[in-house]
């Protein structure tokens, strides 16, 4: 049996940090979804290249945000677009996750009529 490649331990990796499955075959290939991962409310769209320009910028985000003790935000926006993206690390936004859903879940149980 053949290793997975590095994409697809990749997706494993990201899709077992949710707490989730990679889809099987190739995401678009799938019947159930073409999300990389089966989250029931997350479309997981995963990518792997030997090096992306975004790094850079968030290396030096990173630096400078642990010089000022802050955490690093990056915001990205193309010339003719209406919306930004967010970029922050994987691990504090799998943690922002789990606080919302653990909020949710308290905010659920409170509002259940006795």
């Amino acid at each position: 049996m053949t290793p997975d490649p590095t994409w697809k331990r990749f997706e494993r990796r990201i899709a077992a940090s949710l707490g989730v499955a990679r889809t099987p075959l190739s995401g678009s290939s799938s019947r159930l979804t073409s999300s990389d991962t089966l989250h029931p409310t997350l479309y997981v769209e995963c990518k792997q290249r030997n090096r992306l320009a975004v790094y850079w910028w968030w290396r030096n985000a990173q630096a400078k945000a642990r010089a000022e003790k802050k955490v690093p935000v990056l915001a990205l926006h193309e010339r003719s677009s209406h919306h930004a993206l967010a970029v922050i690390s994987w691990d504090w936004f799998v943690d922002l996750l789990h606080d919302q859903e653990r909020m949710s879940r308290i905010v659920e149980s409170r509002s259940v009529e006795p």
